[in-house]
């Protein structure tokens, strides 16, 4: 839990960096004229399939029992060399070949493992062909096995293992991307130096095409005066799934149909953080949630194929709270405390920070009490001599888990 807090904290500076200078960069005439601004459409979500999902009954310190719901447990353990050393990890992106981990190194780095764990390569920090520095996001294109860096003004393009391509410069400013099939979606926080794009600046989704031609916009956000947030918040494995900050809607996004669809939108109306602290300051904002037992939703979701994962934080009591739904059953399990048998047959695993097909992704770093672990019927031989194999500095391990139905 206190690398959850940490990384929040480190997520805050790298937001308010990436959002207090927005006309650092400025857009000539022929990029805005790129944008084909003319014929961009606005989507407006469809709301007639949206789920509400109840979770009041999660507001409140709990623990839950997730060891009962593993079905498998898989350890991936990141080789550590001089080269291979990880900072704090932000985004962890895995592929039927490699391991993609966009860390904190010297403002944002990215290292590159295979599918076992053993390092490939980190790309070079710099400002030459292919270096990069202040990166912001990380993306992957399935169909051209190509890897995608956002490097405010650019996207960098890269091999699956780490060879430079090219670099496109970009015509507007965002904080997330992701590759779709034919174009990107980019979201933004707030206006990020979007003052070009007229009538459409305080939308915060835009799809564009390959070559940056606006398609559409969605999802104007106006609680601007709160630099505050998560990491994420485009989502995909199975579907292609959008957050915002303190907005407790989920989106889906088809692309072949140029549609936005309402997928959930979260209940906890009980404790719910009133809208009134997100449209003053930020020291108002700041006391209300440290002084107050509220619940908020930074826009932090997983997805597997058989389940879902939300995660709501709470500053007053000082955890955060995770809820696992089944998609089949729609049933919920979760809280703030994953307990484990006294044997301690499984890591703790309880809140991942990644997926991948049918796996959650946890990290776990190595410590002393890992052997506690040689008795587990969950891990494999294999598995426990890796684990008995790492040292306390060692690169953390990954834990990809599945869950039963539930």
């Amino acid at each position: 839990m206190k690398k959850y807090i940490f990384l929040a904290s480190a997520l805050f500076v790298l937001i308010a960096a990436c959002t207090n200078a927005p006309e650092r960069f400025r857009y000539s005439a022929e990029q805005i004229n790129s944008l084909a601004l003319d014929s961009t459409l606005v989507l407006t979500p469809d709301n007639r399939s949206v789920e509400i999902v109840d979770v009041n009954s999660f507001l409140k310190p709990q623990e839950f029992n997730l060891e009962e719901l593993i079905k498998e447990i898989k350890v991936v353990p990141l080789e550590t060399t001089d080269e291979s050393l990880l900072d704090a990890i932000y985004k962890i992106i895995v592929t039927d070949s490699n391991i993609y981990i966009h860390d904190r190194l010297k403002g944002g780095g990215v290292a590159i493992f295979d599918q076992n764990g053993r390092f490939i390569k980190r790309l070079s920090h710099g400002q030459g062909p292919g270096e990069i520095y202040r990166l912001y996001d990380v993306s992957y294109d399935s169909e051209k096995r190509e890897l995608v860096l956002y490097q405010h003004p650019f996207l960098l393009f890269y091999t699956s293992n780490g060879k430079f391509i090219e670099q496109k410069r970009l015509p507007f400013g965002f904080y997330n991307f992701h590759v779709i099939p034919d174009g990107y979606i980019f979201k933004t926080l707030d206006q990020q130096g979007n003052g070009h794009l007229g009538k459409f600046k305080d939308h915060t989704l835009f799809v564009t095409d390959k070559n940056f031609k606006l398609k559409s916009v969605a999802l104007p956000f106006y609680f601007n005066n709160i630099n505050y947030g998560g990491y994420n918040y485009l989502y995909h494995n199975y579907t292609f799934n959008i957050t915002q900050r303190f907005v407790d809607t989920i989106y889906q996004y088809t692309s072949t149909t140029n549609q936005l669809d309402s997928k959930f939108v979260l209940d906890f109306e009980k404790k719910r953080l009133p809208d009134k602290f997100l449209e003053g300051s930020m020291p108002e904002f700041r006391d209300a949630i440290k002084n107050n037992n509220y619940y908020y939703f930074l826009g932090e979701y997983l997805e597997t194929e058989h389940q879902d994962a939300f995660f709501l934080m709470n500053d007053y009591i000082g955890f955060n709270t995770i809820i696992y739904r089944d998609k089949k059953s729609k049933k919920l399990t979760g809280g703030t405390h994953a307990i484990y048998d006294s044997e301690k047959q499984i890591p703790s695993i309880g809140f991942p920070v990644s997926s991948y097909r049918n796996y959650f992704i946890s990290l776990h770093y190595p410590s002393s009490s890992d052997s506690l672990l040689f008795n587990s019927m969950f891990l494999s031989e294999k598995d426990k001599k890796i684990i008995a194999n790492m040292k306390e500095d060692d690169n953390p391990l990954l834990i990809f888990f599945e869950l039963m139905d539930f």
